[in-house]
């Protein structure tokens, strides 16, 4: 009966004992990629950012055509920032294939409802509507010059004007901004 409960436990240690390495033993890890199989997962990496960029163009000029990106939310009402506003038209280069900033002058908004462009002599007159942003021209330069859409925004606490003027070859657009805070 010894004999028996010796067998009975040396055989439980050795099937604990191989259990134990048998748990210690490595799998092999998935062979590594081939150069193929990473080429391949690169090309389909590049054709999904290539498509979620041509989604994204696509969008942005319907938008475009539409009047431009949507608001979801009411604007916020902004109060205007009186003083200097520097102004650059801002123009496409397509042969140099780049944006180019043109000097435009300076447009001094006054609390009184007039502005001064350029030569600091000529007098007009604006009205501002804080709830839409909108600058109207009454009289002066850019009354003169036909309906220019005027956007005011905040930004970084500083005043810039956003103008989209028509023009005989086209739309120019200019950025104007105020260093006030």
């Amino acid at each position: 009966m010894l004999m028996r409960l010796t067998t009975t436990l040396l055989t439980g240690a050795c099937l604990a004992l191989s259990g134990a390495a048998a748990a210690q033993t490595v799998t092999p890890a998935a062979p590594a990629p081939s150069p193929q199989e990473r080429a391949q997962a690169e090309a389909a990496a590049v054709r999904a950012r290539a498509t979620a960029a041509m989604q994204a163009r696509t969008e942005a000029e319907a938008a475009a055509k539409a009047g431009g990106p949507r608001m979801t939310a009411p604007m916020a009402s902004a109060q205007l920032i009186y003083g200097d506003y520097s102004c650059t038209q801002n123009a496409w280069d397509a042969a140099g294939k780049r944006m180019n900033f043109i000097a435009k002058g300076v447009i001094q908004l006054n609390a009184n409802g007039t502005y001064r462009y350029l030569d600091g002599n000529t007098t007009g007159r604006y009205t501002y509507d804080a709830v839409t942003r909108q600058l109207t021209w009454l009289t002066g330069y850019f009354a003169e010059r036909g309906a220019a859409k005027t956007t005011f925004s905040v930004v970084e606490k500083a005043g810039q004007l956003d103008l989209e003027l028509n023009t005989g070859t086209g739309t120019q657009n200019w950025s104007c901004g105020c260093g006030r805070k």
